[in-house]
């Protein structure tokens, strides 16, 4: 691939790529992927730290647009539900990007907030979403904090395969536990 075809957008999709792949995210690697050299990417990314925060933009822009289309005209519990369930079900279909994207330090995101729009877009959903809830800004920044736990802790739980009773599915156990999450916010 030429420079004049390389891309910002095709660099992070090869890198998603190779991540989903199980494979090292390294400049080499991606240039390979791409057909050019690993000089080539410094034009676009000064360093795979500086690639990771993109790519831990692109995945939170890609749940963002797809929780835009599936809460239109939801508000309430039936909205929270909602997002949950859509971050749940996201989360899943990319399991190895949402490692990746877990494990970045909180440090190297910082280093680079001109990329933050997403992630901040994400929480201001969730919070938008809690403000329909008749609770005190203290309860719903918490509320806000709980709902991501349980989202997180059922994608890791879920992903490394630790949820396997049929007893109970998967998804009636987590709506279960929103649910009683939500019941209870005068509590917190």
């Amino acid at each position: 691939m030429t420079s004049r075809t390389l891309t910002t957008e095709k660099i992070i999709q090869t890198a998603m790529s190779l991540i989903e792949a199980q494979k090292p995210l390294t400049f080499s690697n991606i240039s390979r992927a791409l057909g050019t050299r690993s000089q080539a990417l410094y034009n676009y990314f000064p360093d795979v730290n500086a690639l990771s925060a993109s790519i831990n933009e692109a995945y939170n822009a890609g749940l963002v647009t797809e929780l835009q289309q599936q809460l239109l005209g939801l508000s309430g519990e039936e909205a929270i539900l909602k997002f949950a369930a859509v971050s749940r079900r996201y989360a899943l279909k990319h399991f190895k990007i949402t490692q990746f994207v877990l494990a970045i330090p909180r440090e190297l995101l910082n280093e680079n907030t001109e990329q933050a729009t997403s992630s901040e877009r994400l929480k201001q959903i969730l919070y938008q979403l809690l403000q329909t809830m008749n609770i005190d800004e203290q309860r719903r920044l918490s509320a806000a904090r709980m709902i991501r736990n349980l989202i997180i802790g059922e994608v890791v739980n879920v992903g490394r395969g630790w949820f396997t009773t049929k007893t109970v599915t998967e998804e009636d156990s987590f709506k279960r536990m929103l649910l009683v999450a939500l019941h209870h916010l005068d509590e917190l």
